[in-house]
């Protein structure tokens, strides 16, 4: 690309929601979104539709959020989400930000044993944690990554459902100071607890959750934050990941479910099935997006015919909290 199309493509900050001009608070996350400092190890993944973002003028941007009042927005929830948004941008800028690393065990691949393998979703889902702060409960992102909240979040819980190898709860534990509990089959719990053991994530807890039989535990947990991704890939399994959602998050108006999910062609009734149930059992999406990548299963004389898979993912919320 030269000079001339690269400039194209850069967005200026004065482009961005002006705060003179009381913007939505929905306009100003997506733009603290957009304005994410990735790790590096993840800066070989292309984001469709997203124009990169002039560097000048961005921290007296981000400077002047962080000191703004808000007034305009009512909700004290979503100023706090959008004032740590615009902090977590400044400390990303000030060499704070450090890539995660994670190492997984995948055992041989069977088919009664999907789990052992890391699916495209699990891995675009893991990577786009970071950026999905806005939209989650509050949270307390750890001082290695970016000291940015002093909040305690000690009565804050996750699960992952279908954890498989756990790339999606070890991200998240390795960003935040919050108790994630990963879940999945028996078969599949074993290479699970290994995977978290090696990773030594302190706030991490094993345990099995088959969907299908969901035991009633009286007064147990209910997590704020939810994340399940490619967990589809029977026509039962949406009944039952909607039923089991709707067991273990918490009916608060900040609980949060993410879900990440292939849209392979065999699997859009699946798709369609879990969208619909997730509605009629009271939640609705707040946000959601499209992105795209390349599953790494073919073998090496495949590889250069592989195809592209297109993920959508989003971010549910309860529509009424009582």
């Amino acid at each position: 690309m030269d000079d001339t199309a690269q400039e194209e493509t850069l967005l200026s900050v004065l482009d961005l929601p002006q705060l003179y001009t009381r913007p939505p608070a929905a306009d100003l996350l997506l733009a603290l979104d957009r304005l994410q400092v990735k790790p590096a190890i993840w800066h070989d993944a292309v984001e469709v539709n997203n124009r990169m973002v002039d560097e000048e003028g961005v921290p007296k941007y981000l400077t002047s959020i962080v000191g703004s009042p808000l007034a305009w927005i009512a909700d004290d929830n979503i100023k706090d989400q959008i004032w740590q948004a615009a902090s977590a941008r400044l400390c990303e800028r000030s060499g704070r930000s450090e890539a995660v690393s994670i190492t997984l065990h995948e055992p041989s691949l069977t088919a009664d044993n999907l789990g052992h393998k890391t699916w495209l979703a699990s891995f675009l889902l893991a990577k786009r944690l970071a950026s999905m702060r806005p939209y989650l409960p509050p949270l307390t992102q750890k001082a290695s990554v970016s000291s940015i909240s002093d909040i305690s979040s000690s009565s804050i819980h996750a699960i992952e459902l279908g954890a498989g190898t756990g790339l999606v709860g070890l991200a998240l534990a390795a960003l935040v100071d919050i108790d994630v509990h990963l879940t999945d089959l028996p078969a599949i719990v074993p290479n699970l607890r290994a995977n978290v053991e090696s990773n030594a994530r302190g706030n991490t807890s094993v345990g099995e959750l088959d969907w299908s039989d969901l035991k009633d535990e009286g007064e147990q947990l209910k997590y704020d934050l939810v994340l399940a991704a490619d967990p589809l890939y029977s026509p039962q399994h949406p009944a039952w990941l909607v039923a089991t959602i709707k067991y273990v998050l918490k009916k608060d108006k900040m609980a949060r479910a993410v879900i990440e999910l292939p849209l392979r062609e065999a699997y859009m009734p699946e798709v369609e099935d879990f969208k619909n149930r997730m509605e009629v059992v009271g939640l609705s999406i707040e946000v959601e997006g499209l992105e795209s990548g390349f599953e790494d299963w073919e073998s090496a004389h495949e590889r250069n015919a592989r195809t592209e898979v297109q993920c959508w993912w989003a971010v549910w919320r309860w529509t009424s909290s009582d």
